[in-house]
């Protein structure tokens, strides 16, 4: 007589075994997430530290001091959206590949703007840092000085980075 109780146990097994092979994936993906995670509350800290003591911006000029941006989770998304769609592509532009401007991303995640600015950059490493490369960009830090901006958002993907300033 055929028994299936065999076959069982070697099917559960082989769950088991896969099952276990399968946890090693999440792992990896948290490797390659690390690229992308950024310390919000330094860039938060970087950006309102250069907007509370005013800021010269080269050719731009000289920025008084000005009131502290806060954080916004749909500016950040659309930061987000950006620096994936330019790590992917290996190309550093303020338009998407698929033709979009900052503002049509930002509206496409639910942020409906009066005003908007975006800085991006490649090749930093830390937040210091690309705050820094942009603090020296006369055009970067009229972004970051401008008091028509209430919020932010910042993303990183490798080591493109995309910050984007709105109001509503």
């Amino acid at each position: 007589m055929f028994s299936l109780r065999p076959l069982w146990v070697i099917w559960v097994s082989t769950l088991f075994i896969f099952g276990m092979c399968s946890k090693e994936a999440p792992e990896t993906e948290k490797e390659i997430d690390k690229e992308s995670k950024i310390d919000q509350k330094l860039l938060l800290e970087l950006v309102n530290s250069y907007r509370a003591t005013g800021c010269n911006c080269g050719s731009e000029g000289n920025y008084a001091s000005t009131d502290a941006v806060i954080w916004n989770k749909q500016l950040e998304q659309a930061a987000h959206d950006h620096c994936e769609d330019m790590y992917k592509n290996k190309s550093l532009s303020h338009t998407g590949s698929d033709g979009s401007d900052p503002g049509t991303r930002i509206k496409r995640r639910g942020y409906n703007w009066k005003t908007y600015g975006e800085n991006i950059a490649v090749g930093y490493q830390t937040e210091k840092s690309v705050i820094e490369g942009w603090i020296k960009s006369p055009g970067h830090c009229r972004n970051i000085m401008n008091s028509n901006y209430k919020e932010i958002g910042v993303a990183r993907k490798g080591n493109y980075w995309t910050l984007v300033l709105g109001a509503r």
